[in-house]
């Protein structure tokens, strides 16, 4: 069983057989599709259930709506009352606190009155006259707070003052000793003048909304809390938390941030159901909406699960109806994609003994007219393919191990073209000279050579046959037994852009492939360091000593070989002891990196003048380490050639002993 649905691999690793995979996606779409149904259904049931639960909290709160406008509007009307004797009778200081009185006592709702006069009041008597009357055990009694502070700095009094119209202030507890809650409905009152008069003032105790609250049969774990226009709690089970903390605070103290959105909504007085998560109680549900004129906001809560408990046992049902039929069918998936894929497996057995070389292995019989039967068919065709494809790639492989041995004598001979004996001239103390060739393939066309004319001049030769490979090896063979050859020819000081006519001339003729060269010749007098130069189409050489490095003076110069009977230009110079020339292909200049950034003259300018002051040998390594650093993992695209040399002064000449 484990092999047919875990079968081993070379590797050493089990995969996965065709019928395990099979069984495995039919079991994931029917799950997806049941997953998906079951979640439709739970969604759509949930969201029926919490708009059932919205439309009932909502007949909860209208019912608790109109009870909690009707004690308010006691206190609205007592206000106006007191407003209208004020306005209309314009009563003396000594008279106000018997209307008040008289007002209270008709008024058995409202806990006390007051009258904060403005200090700019037109009648100087009421600038500074604060009455108020309260009810203490049983009596109603007087004061005037004008004796004891400032009362227009208190919410009661600035709040009208400042918004100009009637509002509720924020509730506080009584200062008569019994600890119950309050609130003051505060009015604004102006003289015929249209100038502030005073502020008037109903208190109400709030005792009356634990008979409201407590009436709202909300069942269950359920329970109800009101809050005020700013957030804090007016009633809620938890009496800790009245006047004393706002939604805001508590989702601070618990770390509960899922409260701050509620609290926004309630105070901006909207209507709505918030999903909630209390660590001991689970998942909550939240109705709020406003109630009364006062900007306060009722909070009705239930555990989520009481809500939804029938959709959960629903949930619980199908599920284990599900998981249980999904067991069936991946047991008959299984059965089923077994029998499919037996030929599959037997044609396996054979395929793994032609991979591991027997190509005479035998196939199981191509039985029936299917894939299988195809896919047996299609094996034995490739078994007879194979077997001719080894035939001819074992040919093939002599062919290209052949071509491969050639080419590799074919770099040694080219290699040995050029000088790699070095120093190249130990007896002569005036010369510090060291180069270096690296073709990209295994031969290519780059090339350096360098001589001495007779005992005082020394030419040095870098040059760059067009194209790479085989071709161009044998081009740079050509080119530089032509250099040689006519050197020798014109005498011991020949002019380098006369020698490179020559060889430009020479190179033309019989060139039917249009190959071409670029070359850099430089002759150097040891005697003073003079040196003439000529190019073809080549990067000029650097001249590098105390002040760093710089190119030669550009000459004109075609390329070599291209046409017959072209000019060349010569630039001359001097070398001082201790500087010298840097010759090379853009093999150095155009090596690139990982990112195709070419290295750029410029670059190489720089490590040059960084390295001046090592022998030539040194500086040649050096710059070969910095290239390969800079191309890094960067396949090297073209020959890279170097050759430097360093004048070391008219040194007398010495020889080595015999």
């Amino acid at each position: 069983m484990k092999e047919h649905l875990f079968p081993l691999f070379p590797d050493g690793r089990r995969g996965i057989s065709i019928a395990a995979k099979l069984s495995l996606m039919i079991i994931a779409g029917v799950g997806a599709i049941f997953l998906a149904i079951v979640f439709y259904g739970y969604s759509t049931s949930r969201a029926v259930l919490q708009e059932e639960f919205a439309a009932r909290m909502e007949n909860l709160g209208n019912a608790a709506e109109s009870k909690f406008r009707q004690i308010p509007r006691v206190a609205e009307a007592v206000t106006r009352d007191l407003v209208s004797m004020l306005t209309f009778f314009n009563p003396s200081p000594g008279k106000i606190p018997e209307m008040m009185r008289v007002l209270l006592e008709s008024h058995s709702e409202v806990s006390g009155l007051s009258i904060g006069f403005s200090k700019q009041a037109a009648d100087p008597l009421l600038r500074n006259f604060c009455p108020i009357v309260f009810r203490r055990g049983g009596s109603i009694l007087y004061q005037d707070l004008a004796q004891e502070l400032d009362w227009t700095v208190q919410d009661w009094y600035q709040l009208p003052l400042q918004m100009g119209k009637p509002l509720w202030t924020e509730p506080f507890f009584g200062d008569d000793g019994s600890g119950a809650m309050m609130v003051n409905y505060s009015v604004p009152v102006y003289d015929s003048s249209w100038r502030y008069l005073a502020s008037v003032g109903a208190s109400l105790e709030l005792n009356w909304l634990a008979g409201i609250i407590s009436a709202m049969e909300v069942g269950g774990k359920g329970y109800v809390f009101l809050v005020t226009s700013n957030g804090a709690f007016v009633s809620h089970p938890r009496r800790e938390l009245l006047m004393r903390e706002t939604l805001f605070t508590v989702a601070e103290m618990e770390n509960r941030p899922d409260l701050i959105p509620l609290g926004y909504s309630m105070i901006r007085g909207e209507t709505g159901v918030h999903s909630l998560y209390d660590p001991l109680r689970g998942r909550l549900l939240v109705f709020f909406r406003p109630v009364g004129d006062m900007g306060w906001s009722l909070g009705i809560v239930f555990p989520e699960e009481e809500v939804l408990d029938d959709i959960i046992r629903l949930r619980r049902v199908q599920t284990f109806l599900g998981l249980g039929g999904l067991m069936a069918l991946l047991l008959m998936v299984f059965f089923i994609s077994g029998r499919i894929s037996g030929p599959i497996r037997r044609l396996k057995d054979a395929t793994q003994r032609l991979s591991s070389g027997d190509l005479n292995a035998p196939l199981p019989p191509a039985s029936g007219r299917d894939e299988v039967a195809l896919l047996t068919v299609s094996f034995a065709s490739m078994r007879e393919n194979l077997l001719l494809h080894l035939d001819r790639l074992k040919a093939e492989t002599a062919a290209r191990e052949r071509i491969s041995s050639e080419l590799d004598i074919a770099r040694s001979i080219q290699m040995s073209l050029v000088p790699r004996t070095f120093p190249p001239f130990p007896q002569d103390g005036r010369i510090d000279l060291y180069a270096r060739l690296e073709p990209a393939r295994e031969v290519g066309g780059d090339f350096y050579d360098f001589f001495q004319t007779d005992e005082d001049h020394l030419m040095l030769v870098v040059g760059d046959v067009s194209g790479k490979g085989i071709p161009a090896a044998l081009f740079m063979a050509v080119t530089r037994s032509f250099v040689k050859a006519l050197a020798a020819a014109s005498g011991g000081c020949p002019s380098p852009a006369e020698l490179m006519a020559a060889v430009n001339d020479r190179i033309v003729e019989g060139n039917e492939a249009c190959m071409f060269v670029t070359l850099s010749f430089v002759l150097v007098d040891l005697r003073d360091g003079s040196f003439r130069y000529a190019g073809g189409g080549h990067p000029f050489p650097r001249l590098f000593g105390s002040e760093g490095a710089a190119a030669l003076p550009p000459v004109k110069g075609p390329l070599v070989g291209a046409m017959q009977g072209m000019r060349f230009e010569e630039g001359s110079g001097r070398l001082k002891p201790g500087e010298g020339l840097f010759l090379f292909t853009d093999g150095v200049t155009e090596a690139f990196n990982a990112d195709e950034a070419l290295l750029s003259e410029d670059v190489m300018d720089g490590w040059i003048s960084e390295t001046r002051s090592l022998g030539s040998e040194a500086l040649v390594l050096e710059m070969r380490l910095r290239i390969s650093a800079f191309a890094g993992e960067a396949e090297q695209s073209d020959d890279i050639t170097m050759l430097c040399f360093r004048y070391e002064g008219p040194k007398p000449r010495t020889r080595q002993p015999e």
